[in-house]
């Protein structure tokens, strides 16, 4: 039987699920805004987030009815409509040419001789600095429909990546509350499965300067992990990077981890241009990639709402929102990637 998002919604309480033990913020906080107890001494409290809007959305992304959401599918189109509508009931801003830009596509039977594409794109402006970006993003996409396993041929792709998608909304949401100093861009991109043409369309023509990009942050298959743990891949190709990542593990509900990005990791294991960062680092921007290492379900049609893990799948949300606000507080100059 496969379970719904208010079913695992009745686990979230044991995580500090917003508005069960949260705490109003503390100093340096936004004021009011809801916060959970700190993991350990010396860190902050971390931000509650809308952990029932997150399971809701991830559920809506994964569900069957979207058929796997691949490349210039309708499904696809739905699912990116439905990403759009949510930046838009949450009032969060556009970039020029609007909410929806266009990306092309090589047209070829690989990407279902579709030419061009769609990111979902939305801007919450900087206090401060807001000529200066700090770029979210995550794949909405997944492969569709394939060969069946017992009887199911739909890949819904709920880790892969539903997952980071529907967090995309939940960290648009914080921040919109929580201003920035720095402008964040929130970016869902399409075909990352099939050549990445989101991300490469976002950085070949860029609607904000590429020279004020200060960072990256790729979320990639987050929502579960039998180990209760997370990477965060790049500060091997940028050590500068490295501090303020390793202080956000120190805090984190999650055990997260630095690794899987130097060729030191081995053959495949190296994952800088594995998904949407690669398009980042291709241009020398600074990036942290937040993802698990691949399970079971990985690329087939058992990678379902029902299996994400909640308590991890927020803790590594709440993770990814302590690690942009850090660096929004203290943003690190950009310097050429190590080999």
């Amino acid at each position: 039987m496969r379970l719904t998002a208010t079913a695992l919604l009745l686990t979230l309480p044991l995580f500090g699920c917003a508005g069960n033990g949260s705490q109003k913020a503390s100093s340096g906080q936004a004021p009011g805004l809801a916060m959970i107890p700190a993991t350990r001494a010396g860190c902050a409290p971390l931000p509650a987030l809308d952990s029932v809007g997150l399971l809701r959305d991830v559920f809506r992304l994964a569900d069957d009815s979207m058929r796997g959401r691949h490349l210039g599918s309708p499904e696809g189109a739905k699912a990116r409509d439905y990403l759009a509508s949510r930046f838009d009931a949450l009032g969060i801003g556009t970039i020029a040419p609007g909410r929806l830009h266009r990306v092309p596509v090589i047209a070829a039977p690989r990407n279902f001789n579709v030419d061009h594409a769609f990111n979902v794109v939305g801007v919450v402006r900087g206090s401060v600095s807001p000529e200066q970006y700090i770029v979210v993003t995550a794949h909405f996409d997944h492969v569709g429909i394939g060969r069946a396993v017992e009887n199911d041929s739909i890949y819904n792709g709920a880790d892969d990546n539903a997952s980071g998608a529907a967090a995309l909304v939940a960290l648009a949401k914080h921040f919109a509350a929580a201003p920035p100093r720095h402008s964040i861009v929130f970016a869902a991109v399409d075909g990352e499965e099939r050549g990445m043409p989101g991300s490469r369309g976002f950085v070949d023509a860029p609607t904000v300067p590429l020279d004020q990009i200060l960072v990256n942050v790729n979320l990639d298959m987050v929502g579960r992990n039998a180990k209760n743990e997370v990477y965060a891949a790049g500060p091997g190709k940028y050590p500068q990077l490295r501090p303020v990542v390793e202080a956000t593990a120190n805090c984190s509900p999650v055990t997260t981890l630095l690794g899987h990005d130097t060729p030191a990791a081995g053959p495949g294991n190296d994952w800088t241009n594995q998904s949407d960062q690669g398009s980042f680092h291709r241009k020398g921007i600074p990036f942290v990639y937040f993802g698990v290492e691949d399970h079971a379900d990985y690329h087939k049609p058992s990678d379902t709402p029902e299996r994400l893990m909640p308590g991890f799948y927020v803790g590594v949300v709440r993770t990814v929102a302590d690690f942009i606000r850090r660096f929004d507080e203290a943003p690190v100059a950009r310097v050429p990637a190590a080999p």
